[in-house]
């Protein structure tokens, strides 16, 4: 199977294109439920984005590359892709008529519809996974980092958070700052926030990032133990700032994983990528994909 069929099982709309060995420390295979929504995506039709130009943030993949996949997956016609350094940028293409929509997860299209009447959403039936990355050398902050999900999860914390953050966050309210307690050990963990996914990856007006992720960076701090620091980094930076050690983690979305890609994680390990200096955490939260259009 060529390549570029072994990638287009893995993005879908508004999904960043994570790296490809990342994928392998997701869900091992698709559940019954998976293939149910996978199989109702299938069926629907989204023709509304035949010959249309869409907006998403910058990804690792090429802009004609990323129309293929996305047109293949959706069974669509998309005609154009422009990639913007953020969704802010997106959404004033949006605005402007320069693009006909934006790609973007369903919590943050629910989020903008709240707070912009000019703008509705259409939601893809398909789950993706919120998750953190980091350096593969990295695998104690990693795992420490996984066993805190777990506790805040067996803990009902992790729902909670989602219930104040995200569900029962007000339309007239914009995210708070949570306070990211500093702990008498020595270490530091530098975080990225880019602030393209709100109320999820938030960055207020003030430029302080705010949001679901910072408090669950707040919780993760206390549960193991070491400093957390919140940096403020562009989308299309991310990775480059992980390279240089400038930051430690960041936020990343991946789609739950399957045969298919366990066969290209290993025609990619062979061929050397880059993409193999990268691993992830336990998922934390579940999004689906969305278009934002204009009424």
């Amino acid at each position: 199977m060529k390549i570029n069929k072994l990638v287009s099982i893995l993005v879908l709309a508004g999904m960043a294109a994570a790296p490809s060995a990342v994928f392998a420390q997701a869900q091992k295979a698709k559940s019954p439920k998976q293939e149910a929504a996978a199989t109702k995506a299938a069926k629907q039709d989204y023709s509304f984005l035949n010959g249309k130009t869409g907006a998403v943030t910058f990804i690792n993949l090429s802009e004609e590359n990323f129309k293929a996949i996305i047109n293949k997956r959706l069974g669509s016609k998309i005609e154009k892709f422009i990639y913007n350094d953020s969704l802010t940028g997106n959404l004033s293409m949006l605005k402007s008529g320069r693009v006909d929509f934006v790609l973007t997860p369903n919590i943050s299209a629910d989020y903008i519809t709240q707070r912009n009447m000019d703008f509705k959403s259409v939601i893809f039936p398909i789950d993706n996974n919120l998750v953190m990355m980091l350096r593969n050398s990295d695998v104690k902050l990693r795992d420490s980092f996984d066993s805190a999900i777990g506790k805040l999860k067996a803990s009902g914390k992790l729902n909670e958070l989602y219930k104040k953050w995200i569900t029962e966050l007000p339309a007239g309210q914009e995210p708070a700052m949570p306070k990211v307690e500093k702990t008498s050990y020595p270490e530091t963990i530098y975080v990225g926030v880019s602030g393209d996914l709100p109320p999820l990856d938030y960055v207020a007006a003030d430029g302080k990032p705010a949001g679901y992720n910072i408090a669950l960076l707040a919780e993760i701090s206390k549960t193991i133990g070491k400093n957390i620091e919140i940096i403020s980094v562009d989308s299309q930076a991310r990775l480059t700032a992980l390279q240089s050690k400038k930051i430690d983690v960041f936020f990343w979305t991946v789609r739950p994983n399957s045969k298919l890609q366990e066969n290209f994680n290993k025609k990619m390990a062979g061929a050397g990528q880059v993409t193999q200096k990268y691993i992830i955490t336990k998922p934390y939260c579940v999004v689906k994909a969305a278009v934002l259009l204009k009424k």
